[in-house]
C-alpha cells in the first residue's frame, strides 16, 4: 500500500512538472510573439527606406510631429554608422506604458531598449518624442536621450548583419557594448561621475556603470591605440580588464577628452 502511494505521488508530481513546463512554454511564446508582431498591429507607424518606426500610442499633433522629426533624425543619424547596411530592415517599436514594457523585458529592471537580435524589432522603454527621451528601469541614471539609444540599438542590429549569428553570439559584451556606446556618443552614467569611480575604484556594480566601462575601453582604444572597431572585434589578445588598467596610466583631463 505505501509503495503505491508512493508510485502515485512520483505520478503527480511529474504530471504538475509537465503542466507547469507547458505552462512556461507557451508564456515564453506568446511573449516571444509580442516582441516580433507587436510593433505592425499598434495604430502609429511610419517607414523610412529600411527603418519602420511604430508606437505602441495613438500619436496625434504636436507628438506626432515630434513622432516624425525623431524618425526623421534617426533615420539620416543611421547612414553615418560605421556598420551601415541598407539592406538591413530594422523596426522600433516605441512604448508608453513601463509597465507592459517590463512584461515583454521579463521584468528586467535596467535598460531602455531590448531587441531580438537577427530579427532587428527593438523595443523601446516608456518614450516621451517632445522631449526626446527615454526612461529606463532603474532607479537611477533612467533618462536617456532617445537619438542616443536608438543610435546604440541600431549598432547592435548593423553589427549583427555582418556577423554570422555564431560570430555574433560571441562578440565578447564589452566590445559589443562598448562599441555600441561610442558609436551613439553617450552614456546613461554620469561622465565626471564615472571617471571619479573609476580612478578612486569604487565598487559600482550598476549597469550602468558597467557600460560607462566598456565605452572607456573602446574609447581608449580608439582615440589613443587607434584602432578600428574591426580591429577590435577582430582581436583575440585584447583582455577588458588589462585595457582598463592601461586606461588608468592616464590622467583624467586625457581619459574625458577621450569621450567628449
Amino acid at each position: 500500500m505505501f509503495k503505491f502511494k508512493k508510485n502515485e505521488s512520483n505520478s503527480s508530481y511529474e504530471k504538475v512538472k509537465r503542466i507547469v513546463l507547458n505552462v512556461i512554454v507557451i508564456f515564453l511564446l506568446i511573449i516571444l510573439g509580442l516582441r516580433i508582431l507587436l510593433p505592425y498591429c499598434v495604430p502609429t507607424k511610419h517607414k523610412i527606406e529600411n527603418i519602420t518606426f511604430s508606437s505602441t500610442k495613438k500619436l496625434e499633433g504636436k507628438e506626432f510631429d515630434a513622432f516624425l522629426q525623431r524618425a526623421e533624425f534617426i533615420s539620416k543619424k543611421s547612414k553615418e554608422n560605421p556598420f551601415y547596411d541598407s539592406s538591413k530592415k530594422i523596426v522600433f517599436c516605441f512604448h508608453n506604458n513601463k509597465k507592459f514594457y517590463s512584461v515583454l523585458a521579463f521584468g528586467k529592471s535596467i535598460g531602455f531598449a531590448m531587441s531580438l537580435g537577427k530579427f532587428s524589432v527593438i523595443h523601446f522603454s516608456e518614450t516621451d518624442f517632445i522631449n526626446n527621451t527615454v526612461t529606463g528601469m532603474s532607479e537611477n541614471y533612467n533618462v536617456r536621450k532617445m537619438d542616443d539609444v536608438a543610435t546604440h540599438e541600431i549598432t547592435h542590429a548593423y553589427l549583427s548583419k555582418g556577423l554570422s549569428a555564431i560570430d555574433y553570439l560571441f562578440v565578447p559584451v564589452w566590445k559589443n557594448e562598448g562599441i555600441a556606446e561610442c558609436i551613439a556618443s553617450s552614456s546613461s552614467y554620469d561622465i565626471q561621475i564615472g571617471l571619479k569611480n573609476f580612478f578612486e575604484d569604487v565598487n559600482d556594480k550598476s549597469q550602468q556603470y558597467k557600460y560607462f566601462k566598456y565605452r572607456l575601453a573602446v574609447s581608449y582604444l580608439t582615440k589613443k591605440k587607434n584602432m578600428t572597431y574591426d580591429d577590435i572585434l577582430k582581436s583575440k589578445e585584447l583582455k577588458f580588464d588589462d585595457v582598463l588598467e592601461d586606461v588608468k596610466q592616464f590622467d583624467k583631463e586625457t581619459v574625458l577628452s577621450w569621450l567628449e
